[in-house]
């Protein structure tokens, strides 16, 4: 026969697994995203939403309200909900999340500044200047009338740290010459980078940089143009292969194949811009789209001559704008934007096309608009008032 203490032992026992089934099954549905409402006395399913921004500490309005600030975390019932966040001096942030219980959305908030810095990098002007194919290097010209010794050809490394005013940040390749007036040339990249055309009206020299350059290594190569045009265009078409063969199949037909500039990924290789050669219909991946896929409006009926985001974790297309409207596109490193020239103006989107924004709007050269390796700047040819030489600026972002 059990005693009454075995029968009080039993209960307490049971009662402590009972405790720690409830509490870890309540744990793990709070973990999960779900909340008590106290006055239905259930447990809500909610979704997550990750309040992240650059720079931090931002405030973070939901629905128009202010809530809490960045680097937190809106536990939300499944819904539609408005996300606004802000800082002081910068350009506000917004876009809309249909949220879904269990499911965690991320802001990755890149907010820009609103007044930015410009800063002179060059001194003495800067005369033809020309990014690399990878946007990793600029050559340019200098023909100043005061400092004959440092006139020639210069190159400017976009991985190199920024000191603005600092003579030794632009290299230089090579002096004038009494043959040879760097500043009446036009330049060319390598598609792979590694080498330069200068062009002149009566001769075209052709550049290594991997090697020093002098009167001993420079040749007029006119003659061979035929040949280098032939051997750059297979490089070209090469990056061009190894981008299509990192695309989904759903996605090659209606990618331009013409030059690797119109197609690129950014640096986590999740994600492509593309210039579509063809219109149609872009039809669902094969593959299971993930839970947190966006929610953000898609563009998956493809018009030719459009520009569009393809995300290849989410499956997700997003227009960008059309060729004949926007020019300089390029991803903006460590990040998920875009930068581009459009109506006279330095813009930036979110890939999906939200949160567009104008950067810069004023007199600058359209078809030079770098980003700095660290994504932190701009690039361009700028003056500082109407008549002034014009030289390298940096336009500061964060």
């Amino acid at each position: 026969m059990t005693s009454a203490s075995d029968k009080k032992s039993l209960l307490i026992i049971f009662a402590v697994i009972a405790f720690v089934i409830t509490g870890t099954t309540v744990a793990t549905y709070f973990a999960r995203g779900y909340k008590l409402n106290i006055e239905q006395g259930t447990i809500q399913a909610t979704g997550l939403i990750s309040l992240t921004s650059l720079p931090k500490g931002a405030s973070v309005y939901l629905n128009d309200r202010l809530v809490t600030a960045t680097d937190d975390n809106l536990s939300l019932i499944p819904g539609e909900y408005q996300i606004k966040i802000v800082k002081d001096g910068f350009i506000p942030w917004q876009k809309t999340y249909q949220v879904k219980k269990e499911i965690v959305f991320q802001t990755n908030a890149n907010l820009f500044r609103s007044v930015p810095e410009l800063l002179p990098i060059t001194l003495s002007g800067a005369i033809n200047p020309t990014a690399s194919p990878d946007k990793s290097q600029l050559v340019f010209a200098v023909a100043s009338a005061s400092a004959s010794k440092d006139n020639g050809l210069f190159v400017i490394g976009l991985n190199d740290p920024l000191i603005p005013l600092s003579r030794s940040l632009p290299k230089q390749l090579a002096i004038n010459a009494s043959n040879i007036d760097w500043s009446k040339a036009s330049f060319k990249f390598s598609p792979n980078g590694r080498q330069i055309l200068a062009t002149f009206s009566n001769a075209n020299y052709l550049i290594n940089l991997d090697s020093s350059v002098n009167s001993n290594t420079l040749f007029d190569v006119t003659a061979r143009i035929p040949l280098i045009n032939s051997d750059w265009q297979k490089q070209d078409q090469e990056i061009v292969q190894k981008n299509l063969d990192r695309l989904p199949e759903v996605l090659k037909d209606y990618v331009a194949t013409d030059s690797s500039k119109l197609i690129s990924f950014n640096q986590a290789d999740d994600k492509v811009f593309y210039l579509a050669n063809k219109s149609g219909l872009l039809l669902p991946s094969a593959i299971t789209p993930p839970p947190a896929q966006s929610t953000q409006n898609q563009d998956r009926n493809i018009v030719a001559g459009n520009y569009y985001v393809y995300d290849l974790k989410d499956f997700t297309n997003y227009l960008i704008g059309n060729q004949q409207s926007i020019s300089e596109l390029s991803w903006l490193p460590n990040s998920n934007n875009l930068i581009f020239v459009e109506d006279n103006s330095i813009k930036a989107c979110d890939y999906d096309h939200t949160n567009r924004a104008t950067i810069f709007s004023g007199n600058f050269k359209k078809d030079l608009v770098t980003p700095w390796a660290d994504g932190s700047k701009i690039i361009t040819l700028t003056e500082a008032y109407p008549g002034a030489s014009q030289n390298l600026y940096s336009i500061s972002l964060k």
